[in-house]
């Protein structure tokens, strides 16, 4: 292990010398330490108390809501120990988290069955109330990346729909509010250390209270190192965040002024498929009858499920080559966000019942995007080498003697060429003729790159493929309201605001392609072409086993400027029993994109490199350039409403319906990918393209909630609506398509674009339970259960498929048609069940030990939705439990077991084919992302 612990105990250090001026001074201020107060909803009291601050314009309550409200309090958060915004994430009804398989950022995450796009597109994450970056969807920086929660959250509020949709952007799914602690009347403060089996270290520390009579302040952070949660072999995960807030409020508290600032520079993992195999089937799945993955015949292939990665010491740096020349990646900087953050917001009331407030946020830096993916391709060496001589070695070189192109590589390399004619003895030349006449290669061998010994033929090999990018962000958002009290059949609080938004976006992405083994510590893996005798015969196949170090990707340059009027008017009458929400939000944004796609192809071969000589590689050949720019300069507008109503029928009684029309303006993956660049031609006609998406929801529900009991339930239905899609596929029987060999070349023949949508119409309900007997004191079940069913409407369209003879040589392409009406989506379950009962043993036994565990539960799920491999993924569960002891009063030790059970499962994976065998040819192979196996944290917490 390379880190260095002197390194970790100077930034522990530091993080403590930044919160001690803090203390210290709150300590003078504030005189005696007050223990802090649990939330509403950990300490047992009435939860129709529960108090929340999202998706309203007056603070209200759960109960009171008109609309779809889950919450979790911070010491519940504690509780529950998630590893990532995702895992936490995964505690609310209707969000499905895929098990923060990825590790502690960049996981995905799916709101009421709309559509997996990868990341956070319909669930922006905002920080007291304005969002962390202003688009949630933005290619290698989840949202995820900027929220780190710790001792200075205090809870974390979820608003599905309804005004979520009005008085925040993006907010069509799910908007999720994570609510910072500020300083109260009396000092308090924290301080958590954490530890794990798998390397894992973490501190976190607050400190809050009185600075004067009208200013209060907090400040707090985290600082953690990790092996990692999968044995990578070195320090995985460091870094950390500190962040804090000054709160003034006048002498009469009708004005109140904020300052907010964080700082966050971290490295996390990113965990992705493993190679897995299953028992043989002979037709690939179609939606009539699937190919039905069950969970005890899945088997590894090479790496282990609880805690393997392809990630290891040997395979940790490896070099890339573009524009900038030859560069050197280290696995370990992972997912690295640094940014910093600083907010100003404030209110004034006025008289008259007015009321003024604003909100600015400012974020500015960097992340990095340092990700591994795992080919689909593991075979044994023999079979890897053996497609590696007729893919990569004959078929190129056939090409360029079918092309005449005496200066390929490959072909001086590895074949004799005639001395004279060459063009008339390769003209229209066979494949087998030309192997048997010039070959002087005559397979191809691997070497391991860390020791030069040769890989023997019984290995398992694959490719993996780098995704390396670099993104400069910024982003200011600007909200601005004005909100007016008055009387007229009961009471109005109306609120009319303007939100301004500029944001910037630069991403530098790249792809490569590396050889490696697939085992416990993988190892890279050289290639060379050999002659019969074994001698390595014109350059190598691989440079550091990367057969491509530069290979697709873009360099782009996004600006994006939007604006945005919202009128909502929160109604009471009847007693106040009625409370109804009625809205409006007008937005538009301007971009500006232009995107160079890396598809120059540059040949790197050094000066003084002989070409084809055994001091060659072929590697460098074939390296992929950023291009001529393409751009997009275009603005988008959307319009949405939501109509919301409660009525209470007692204080633990009400019922709520709601009925929405949200919107999704283009996100930053959507202009990136030019999807929304405007017309574009179909089948011969121009046709414009829609770029807004949109869904209606429909919802009500009844929330019973007590001391003792409490149930909420929904139904709702939603109806979303997507943007146009482009299908491009290349028309295979077009007379201008090029042949070599009789076989056609795809890349000459021409695009044809398909115009069509993929629609969700889903329904579904979400049950959400506490009990807590009053015959048995202590003990607390709680839980909640969705069940959905969400279709796909429309998405109809065309694929092209390879035909491949035995050997895997491409023969030819035919036609697929598509169509997914109908059919469930992508990587969602129909069940989601969580369970946590818990079990406090003070008030039976007088010793201060609460129990507690969780159950988590999820139906299976499809791959890719196509016709021709329809797979479908196992139900999966979860079991965590823990203890907590409270030493004393301010002190406390947490134990939690994250996957008690070791369960085996996969959130997600990739289609299997029916002609991808496993390495010994008696199963199918292929890739999927694995649960993390069983962990064990113990903490120590000292609270004041």
């Amino acid at each position: 292990m390379t880190y260095s612990i002197t390194r970790y105990l100077a930034r522990s250090a530091a993080l403590a010398i930044c919160l001690a001026p803090a203390l210290v001074f709150a300590q003078q201020q504030s005189g005696a330490a007050a223990p802090a107060q649990p939330n509403a909803e950990a300490s047992g009291a009435d939860p129709s108390a529960v108090v929340i601050v999202t998706g309203v314009t007056k603070t209200t309550t759960k109960k009171n809501a008109t609309f779809s409200i889950n919450t979790l309090g911070g010491e519940e958060i504690q509780r529950l120990a998630p590893m990532s915004t995702a895992d936490l994430l995964a505690n609310f009804p209707g969000i499905y988290s895929e098990g923060s398989s990825a590790g502690e950022a960049s996981n995905n995450i799916t709101v009421r069955g709309l559509p997996v796009t990868g990341g956070y597109r319909f669930a922006p994450q905002l920080i007291d109330g304005l969002p962390a970056y202003e688009e949630p969807e933005a290619p290698f920086m989840n949202n995820d990346v900027f929220i780190r929660d710790d001792l200075m959250t205090d809870s974390v509020e979820v608003v599905k729909g309804g005004p979520g949709g009005i008085l925040y952007s993006n907010g069509l799914g799910a908007t999720v509010n994570h609510v910072t602690r500020t300083g109260g009347d009396h000092l308090a403060g924290g301080y958590k250390i954490e530890y794990a089996d798998y390397g894992f270290i973490r501190q976190d520390a607050f400190v809050s209270g009185p600075l004067s009579p009208n200013l209060t302040g907090a400040v707090g952070g985290f600082y953690r190192r990790s092996n990692g949660i999968r044995d990578t072999g070195y320090t995985a995960d460091r870094g950390g965040q500190v962040r804090g807030n000054l709160v003034y409020t006048s002498d009469d508290h009708m004005t109140t002024a904020r300052a907010d600032a964080l700082l966050i520079n971290d490295r996390t993992a990113f965990y992705q498929n493993l190679p897995i195999s299953v028992p043989r089937f002979n037709a690939s799945g179609t939606p009539a009858n699937p190919t039905v993955i069950k969970q005890d015949t899945i088997q590894p292939l090479g790496i282990d499920f609880a805690h393997g990665t392809t990630a290891s010491p040997y395979n940790r740096t490896f070099n890339m080559m573009g524009e900038y020349g030859s560069r050197t990646i280290d696995q370990a900087d992972g997912i690295h966000p640094d940014f910093r953050m600083l907010t100003l917001s404030g209110s004034h009331e006025l008289a008259n019942g007015w009321k003024l407030s604003s909100g600015l946020r400012y974020t500015t830096g960097s992340n990095g995007f340092n990700a591994v993916f795992t080919g689909n391709d593991t075979a044994t060496a023999s079979n890897f080498l053996n497609a590696r001589y007729q893919n990569d070695v004959i078929s190129p070189a056939h090409g360029a003697a079918l092309g005449c192109n005496l200066n390929n590589a490959k072909l001086i390399g590895y074949f004799n060429v005639p001395a004279s004619n060459p063009c008339a003895a390769f003209a229209n030349i066979s494949r087998d003729d030309f192997i048997r006449k010039y070959a002087k290669a005559t397979g191809v061998v691997g070497h391991y790159l860390n020791d030069g010994s040769p890989v023997p033929g019984t290995a398992t090999l694959n490719f993996a493929v780098p995704f390396i990018a670099n993104v400069d962000a910024t982003s200011t958002s600007l909200d601005l309201k004005a909100q007016k009290s008055f009387q007229l059949q009961g009471t109005h609080d109306l609120t009319m605001g303007i939100y301004k938004s500029r944001y910037s976006y630069a991403p530098n992405f790249q792809a490569g392609l590396l050889v490696t083994d697939v085992a416990a510590r993988s190892r890279p893996v050289e290639l060379t072409a050999v002659d019969a005798q074994g001698q390595q015969v014109g350059p190598s196949l691989t440079s550091g086993s990367a057969i491509l170090p530069g290979w697709f990707g873009f360099v782009s340059q996004i600006h994006g400027d939007g604006n945005a009027a919202y009128l909502l008017d929160h109604w009471e009458t009847m007693g106040n029993k009625l409370k109804i929400d009625a809205g409006v939000r007008w937005q538009d944004l301007k971009a500006d994109v232009v995107r160079r796609d890396r598809n120059t192809t540059v040949d790197l071969t050094p000066a003084g490199t002989v070409v084809g000589s055994t001091q060659d590689t072929a590697a460098d050949n074939e390296i992929s350039f950023p291009g001529a720019p393409s751009t997009l300069n275009k603005t988008y507008h959307g319009l949405g409403w939501s109509l919301g109503g409660n009525y209470s029928f007692s204080k633990a009684l009400a019922v709520y319906a709601l009925a929405s029309n949200s919107f999704r303006l283009p996100s930053l993956q959507d202009l990136n990918d030019l999807a929304v660049a405007g017309a574009t031609v179909v089948n011969g006609k121009q046709v414009e393209v829609s770029a807004v998406e949109h869904i209606r929801q429909y919802e009500m529900g009844l929330r019973y909630l007590t001391r003792g009991f409490g149930a909420s339930v929904a139904v709702f239905y939603n109806n979303f609506s997507p943007r146009s899609a482009v299908n491009v596929y290349k028309d295979i029987q077009s007379a201008s398509c090029a042949t070599q060999g009789g076989v056609t070349q795809i890349n000459s023949c021409p695009d044809v674009a398909q115009l069509y949508k993929r629609g969700v119409q889903n329904v579904g309900t979400e049950v959400e339970l506490s009990w807590r007997p009053a015959a048995l004191a202590g003990l607390e079940l709680k839980g909640n259960v969705v069940l959905q069913n969400p279709k796909v409407t429309g998405a109809n369209y065309t694929i092209t498929q390879e035909d491949k003879d035995a050997q895997g040589v491409i023969t030819g392409y035919h036609y697929v048609p598509i169509s997914e009406d109908g059919r469930r989506p992508r990587r969602l379950p129909k069940v989601m069940v969580n369970l946590m009962p818990s079990y406090d043993l003070l008030s039976l036994t007088g010793v201060p030990v609460s129990l507690y565990a969780q159950y988590q539960y999820y139906g299976s799920r499809f791959s890719e939705a196509t016709d021709n491999n329809v797979t479908l993924y196992p139900a999966y569960h979860i079991i965590n439990a823990g203890a907590q002891y409270q030493i004393s009063e301010r002190l406390s030790a947490h134990l939690h077991v994250a996957n008690l059970t070791n369960q085996l499962s996969f959130t997600e994976g990739d289609p299997l084919f029916s002609d991808l065998l496993s390495p010994d040819g008696t199963r199918n192979r292929g890739v999927a992302r694995p649960l993390f196996g069983r962990t064990v944290r113990f903490s120590l917490s000292y609270m004041f």
